[in-house]
């Protein structure tokens, strides 16, 4: 079932100021006169405002770059592997201007190239050159895998290739944050192959923050491919992106290790559009003493919650304003999903819950705007009727059966409800239910 558009019309941004502090379960959909900012914090930072001392900077590429040069501005490297070496060898300087296209058409592995010089305080930086008026672009013929190197922020660059960079492939790789980076795949991708993977539980405080990232399609592309993946972590921020054309465009699998604290785990503010038929975001595994936010988000593809074929049972996501504009899947899986909770979100499909099993569903939902059937075990109900023999009982009592009127169907602002639209002002906070799409996608 496809949701109703309507003419475009004029609108009035609202914009709120987004505090360093994690407020989980805080209304998403209030309009505030403040100005919007993407989330940073010391563990997610953002490229420094003042300028950097020439002394801590390196250069890559442009006029008369070679691997026997020292890096400085007027003598940069010539290689992608030469700057990582140098870089991870170094314990004074800490930054990596990339100054020209660079392509990567060898494998590069740090593990043995030193820690290099990132601490909590003071963070490494791999950017494009602040003063090019277009971004360099990277070219991954090779995979990179970033390994034993803590606390860098790489920013502002574009990807292109066939492979992807891996943190924390065999050892300890934390803190990597990832800003303003434009993709775009190429290839046939491959079993748990991204752009960006946080491997292993080793990559943990992984952020990906405004970037717009597209996959290589789906026909003859393996079935794990994804813009972004992460595997096993407790830290991670995903927040204000945009993710389209891989088979799974984001893809988040396997339980965060419990050693590791307590999982703080939020996918917030991104816009996964639907460039070729078949896409669907898989959240699968367990966040261990925590909590999993999926908030404020505009999903064109299924979204499926999952142990994803193992024994990682799903546990306690809190999946609150988002615009799932084709079906919500919480799976029966090996061990289903329980304990999650839902509510205030735009369902323009069906919403599964524990289909083809005989599992009981702990799962809650409320103030919730359905276009389809809810499924749950073998049977299929309307809303009507699943608010009668709903398991647990009283559950989607303040939910609504039928289609959200939008104002377009291409960019996060066209998903606002129009002022006639089922959901306007009926979420459990006052707000419309769905997403608030001024918050969603780049900044």
């Amino acid at each position: 079932m496809k949701p109703t558009f309507k003419s475009p019309l004029l609108l009035v941004l609202f914009f709120i100021s987004c505090s360093n502090e994690d407020h989980t379960t805080e209304p998403e959909n209030k309009e505030s006169t403040e100005e919007f900012v993407i989330f940073s914090n010391e563990d997610y930072p953002e490229i420094p405002k003042e300028e950097i001392l020439i002394s801590n900077q390196r250069f890559l590429g442009g006029t008369n770059a070679s691997d026997s040069n020292d890096g400085s501005q007027n003598a940069p490297w010539a290689s992608f592997n030469k700057a990582l070496q140098e870089l991870c060898a170094s314990k004074t300087w800490y930054c990596l201007n990339i100054a020209s296209d660079i392509a990567v058409n060898d494998f590069i592995d740090t593990k043995f190239y030193g820690g290099g010089p990132g601490t909590p305080s003071q963070y490494v930086y791999i950017r494009s050159l602040p003063s090019l008026s277009i971004p360099v672009t990277i070219t991954l013929n090779a995979r990179v895998e970033i390994d034993g190197q803590q606390n860098w922020l790489w920013y502002g660059f574009n990807m292109k290739g066939s492979e992807g960079i891996n943190l924390g492939q065999d050892l300890r790789t934390n803190h990597h944050t990832i800003r303003n980076i434009s993709g775009v795949m190429t290839g046939e991708g491959g079993d748990n192959h991204g752009f960006f993977q946080a491997l292993n539980s080793n990559a943990d405080y992984f952020g990906v923050f405004n970037c717009d990232f597209k996959g290589p399609g789906i026909d003859g592309v393996h079935g794990n491919t994804s813009n972004i993946i992460a595997f096993g972590i407790s830290h991670m921020r995903i927040e204000n992106n945009i993710f389209t054309n891989a088979p799974r465009p984001f893809y988040f699998k396997h339980s965060n290790k419990a050693e590791r604290g307590a999982a703080d785990i939020h996918f917030k503010n991104n816009f996964q559009q639907e460039t070729s038929i078949g896409e669907s975001c898989f959240f699968a595994g367990r966040a261990q003493g925590g909590i999993f936010e999926i908030s404020n988000n505009i999903f064109a593809s299924n979204v499926k919650i999952s142990n994803g074929g193992g024994s990682e049972q799903p546990e306690g996501h809190f999946i609150s304003h988002n615009t799932f504009l084709s079906n919500l899947i919480l799976d029966k899986g090996n061990d289903p999903v329980i304990n999650a909770t839902l509510e205030n979100n735009i369902i323009i499909g069906d919403l599964e819950l524990l289909r083809y099993s005989n599992h009981i569903n702990t799962n809650v939902s409320d103030y919730e705007l359905i276009g389809g059937r809810i499924y749950y075990q073998y049977n299929d109900y309307t809303l009507s009727q699943w608010q009668t023999n709903a398991v647990p009982n009283g559950q989607d009592k303040n939910s609504i059966s039928g289609i959200a009127v939008f104002n377009g169907d291409h960019t996060p602002i066209d998903y606002k409800l129009t002022s006639n639209s089922l959901g306007k002002n009926s979420a459990s906070d006052g707000g419309d239910i769905g997403a608030f799409v001024d918050f969603v996608g780049t900044k």
